[in-house]
């Protein structure tokens, strides 16, 4: 009985000491450390990892400018500035007026550093509509999934192995191979979402659309040619000349003897039934 008292208040000891490990300091306003007991819900978060929120961001930006082309290229190096680069440029034109559109790929945390930069290049802004989609639970269950289908992958691969040791029918390991292939083309499926996801979140899209401004249209617009309309009036009347002449022909060579046959064989056909006639009435008479 004197041997165990010994050991007990070793376990004793050993009790209190993790207990006293098991709590957590905090700050009193004496600053003295007092302790609180961690409960098992708090151990558990505390352990999580902080979840990043994955957010999907875009802009829209209709201004009007002075130069279309010299706005462009401003727009192009104050995107790569701020890390960004242009996905997409169109330029044509509206009349004798320059249009543009030119879409843009911004890091998201300088989307409106580059905003900023953007709006002083415009004679005014017309529109401007900035938006977001948060994708972070859709990001989360495509990572859980994308974990399963894995594992599920490794259990597969190895009672495949198995069933090619011990089974002598091609078609279970035939049937175990499109299994692995269908987890195979899910999993790929999912990390192209995942990384499409990551790509879109991390860069911001940026549309900017550049409209002309109409007060700076000059009074003589410079794509007049009077020599270019002198010519093209020359060839209409050319052309019309030519129609006219056309239709003179096709009425000498074509129309007019055709009338002349059709008005021949009238004629004859009047006189046959005219002397038909008379030669009828004569001998009554």
């Amino acid at each position: 009985m004197k041997k165990l008292i010994p050991t007990i208040l070793i376990l004793a000891l050993i009790a209190c000491a993790k207990e006293h490990a098991s709590m957590s300091p905090m700050a009193t306003r004496d600053d003295k450390a007092v302790y609180t007991a961690a409960t098992p819900q708090q151990a558990g978060l505390a352990k999580l990892p902080e979840l990043q929120r994955m957010i999907i961001r875009s802009a829209n930006v209709s201004m009007i400018v002075d130069d279309t082309s010299a706005a462009i290229e401003k727009i192009t190096a104050a995107a790569e500035s701020v890390g960004g680069y242009v996905s997409d440029s169109k330029v044509w034109r509206d009349g004798e007026q320059l249009r543009g559109a030119i879409t843009l790929r911004i890091p998201a945390d300088r989307l409106s550093a580059a905003l900023m930069v953007i709006r002083k290049l415009a004679v005014r802004i017309q529109s401007e509509t900035i938006g977001s989609q948060e994708v972070t639970q859709e990001y989360v269950d495509l990572q859980s999934q994308l974990n399963n289908l894995e594992a599920a992958e490794v259990e597969l691969r190895q009672l495949m192995t198995t069933i090619r040791q011990n089974s002598k029918k091609a078609s279970e390991v035939l049937d175990m191979y499109q299994q692995l292939s269908a987890i195979r083309s899910q999993i790929e499926q999912i990390k192209g979402r995942i990384r499409y996801l990551s790509q879109m979140s991390a860069f911001a899209s940026l549309q900017v659309d550049l409209v002309p401004n109409a007060i700076a249209k000059p009074v003589v617009e410079p794509g007049w040619q009077p020599l270019v309309i002198v010519k093209n009036a020359s060839r209409a009347l050319v052309e019309a000349l030519q129609t006219f002449a056309a239709v003179l022909i096709w009425l000498g060579i074509y129309v007019l003897p055709m009338l002349a046959i059709l008005a021949s064989i009238a004629f004859l056909a009047w006189r046959v039934i005219t002397v038909a006639w008379k030669t009828r009435r004569s001998p009554s008479l």
